[in-house]
C-alpha cells in the first residue's frame, strides 16, 4: 500500500499494387542479353525486446509472442524430444516495413515436420493497403526478404497463416501501400500522399515464394482513379492521378483525423496472381491526423475533457504526461506516469500494478480526497488497456504525443467496485 499511496500521491502532484516481374518469364527479361532482376538485400533487424520462451515437447505444442500476434504451432514430431524455442520482437527491416517483425530461435532449428505460423493482424496493419495484398514474409541468410505466396488470409478472422520449416526473421508484409509524409501535420500544414508498391521476383517457377525489391511510386493514371478526402480540410489530386496533397484546416480543436483513400484498378496482371481479388478494383485508405501544437483530450465515463493545461516532466525515470485544468488546487486532472528510465523512449506501456521500467499508471483526479487510479487497490488488479508514448523533435523542442485507453477505480474501501472508462489523445512540451 505504500507503493501505491506514493504513486497516487505523485499523480495529483503531477495534475498496387504490384507490377511482377519475373525473372523466369518477363518477357524484358528474356534472351542472352537479359539484364536479370536483383532483390534487395538489407540488414538483419536489432532485438525490441526479450524473447518469450517455451519448452515444446515431442508431442507438439504452441507458443505466442509477448504481443499476443503471432503464434507458432508445432505439431507432433516437429521435434524429436524437448527443444526450448523462443519468439523475440525485432526491427522490421523489409522494404517498406512498418510493424513489428519476429525472430523464431533458435535459427535454423531442424524440424522434422512443418509448423504453422499465425499472425492476427490490426487496423493498423490493413490502413493504406488491402487485406488481400497482405502476406507473410522471412529474410534469408543472404539478406534478401521472401514473402509466401501461399500465404492463407482469412478475412472474417484476421488471420494470416503459413506452412513452413524456417526457423528464422518473420514479418507480415503489403504488397503496396498507401503512406502520408508526414501522416501527422500542424494546423493549415500540408501532407504529400503516394502510393508505393515493392518490386518482387519468382527466382524459381517450382518456388512458393516470391523474393522482394526496393519499393518505388505506382504512377500509371489508367490505374489509379476517385481520389477521396473524408473530413475537414482540402485535398489536390495530382493531374497524372499519382498522388495527391492533403492541405489541414488553419484551425482545430486539439487534434482531428481525416481518411484519403483512391481506388487501384486491375494493377496486377492476372497471370502473376497470388490472389484473384488483386486483379479486381480496390479501395485502399490512409488517416491523416491534423493537431494543434499541443493539446490533451480526454473522455473519463461519459464526460468528454479538454484540459487547457498540459504538460510533460521527466524525473527520477519516471515520464509524467498530466492535462489539467487551471485550477487553485490543480484539479480536476488525469496524469499518466511511465517507467521510461534514464532517457525519453517511443514505446507502448501497460498499466502494472507498480510503476517499473516499460509498464505505466494512471490516475484521474476530481478534487484532492476524490482520485481514481489505473488498479484495484485490495484486488491487486491492474486495467486492461496502455499508453501509447512517442517522443516527436521539431525545432530543437521535444514533444511527447500519443495515446491511451483503460480504466480507472475509486478505491474508496475494498468492496468499492466503482470504476471509469477512460481514454484520449495528447501532445505536450516540457513545463
Amino acid at each position: 500500500m505504500k507503493t501505491r499511496s506514493r504513486l497516487f500521491y505523485l499523480l495529483i502532484n503531477s495534475a498496387l499494387l504490384l507490377l511482377f516481374s519475373y525473372a523466369s518469364c518477363n518477357r524484358e527479361n528474356e534472351g542472352p542479353g537479359a539484364i536479370m532482376p536483383t532483390p534487395e538485400i538489407r540488414p538483419r533487424g536489432t532485438a525490441l525486446g526479450n524473447p518469450v520462451s517455451s519448452t515444446i515437447p515431442a508431442s507438439g505444442g504452441e507458443l505466442k509472442s509477448a504481443d499476443g500476434k503471432l503464434l507458432l504451432k508445432l505439431p507432433a514430431g516437429a521435434v524429436s524430444a524437448g527443444t526450448v524455442i523462443s519468439i523475440q520482437p525485432i526491427e522490421n527491416t523489409l522494404p517498406g516495413g512498418r510493424l513489428t517483425a519476429y525472430r523464431l530461435l533458435p535459427e535454423e532449428l531442424s524440424l522434422g515436420k512443418p509448423i504453422e505460423l499465425i499472425y492476427t493482424y490490426s487496423e493498423e496493419d490493413v490502413a493504406g493497403t488491402a487485406e488481400d495484398a497482405l502476406f507473410l514474409a522471412y529474410q534469408k541468410n543472404d539478406g534478401v526478404w521472401s514473402f509466401m505466396t501461399e500465404t492463407s488470409l482469412d478475412a472474417a478472422n484476421r488471420k494470416l497463416t503459413v506452412t513452413t520449416n524456417r526457423f528464422s526473421d518473420w514479418a507480415p508484409f503489403a504488397l503496396f501501400r498507401l503512406t502520408a509524409d508526414p501522416d501527422e501535420v500542424k494546423a493549415g500544414a500540408e501532407s504529400k500522399l503516394s502510393i508505393k508498391i515493392a518490386d518482387t521476383y519468382l527466382l524459381a517457377p517450382e518456388h512458393k515464394e516470391r523474393a522482394i525489391g526496393k519499393s518505388r511510386p505506382l504512377n500509371d493514371k489508367n490505374k489509379l482513379s476517385n481520389w477521396m478526402l473524408t473530413g475537414q480540410g482540402e485535398l489536390s489530386v495530382k493531374e497524372d492521378k499519382s498522388g495527391a496533397t492533403f492541405k489541414a484546416p488553419v484551425q482545430v480543436n486539439g487534434a482531428a483525423n481525416v481518411t484519403i483513400s483512391v481506388d487501384l484498378n486491375r494493377v496486377v496482371p492476372e497471370d502473376t496472381l497470388p490472389r484473384i481479388r488483386l486483379s479486381q478494383q480496390l479501395q485502399i485508405y490512409k488517416r491523416v491526423r491534423f493537431y494543434q501544437e499541443t493539446y490533451f483530450i480526454a473522455t473519463a465515463g461519459n464526460d468528454e475533457i479538454n484540459f487547457p493545461a498540459h504538460y510533460f516532466v521527466h524525473q527520477d525515470g519516471i515520464l509524467s504526461v498530466v492535462g489539467a485544468h487551471k485550477t487553485s488546487s490543480g484539479t480536476p486532472s488525469i496524469s499518466l506516469m511511465m517507467g521510461v528510465g534514464a532517457e525519453l523512449k517511443s514505446r507502448v506501456y501497460p498499466w502494472n500494478q507498480d510503476l517499473k521500467d516499460g509498464t505505466g499508471v494512471m490516475g484521474y483526479v476530481l478534487t484532492l480526497t476524490d482520485g481514481y487510479i489505473s488498479t484495484h487497490a485490495c484486488d491487486d488488479v491492474a486495467s486492461p488497456g496502455a499508453v501509447a508514448a512517442e517522443v516527436i523533435e521539431e525545432d530543437g523542442v521535444t514533444f511527447i504525443q500519443g495515446e491511451f485507453n483503460g480504466r480507472v477505480y475509486r478505491n474508496r474501501d475494498c468492496d468499492d467496485d466503482f470504476s471509469l472508462p477512460i481514454r484520449g489523445v495528447f501532445r505536450v512540451k516540457a513545463r
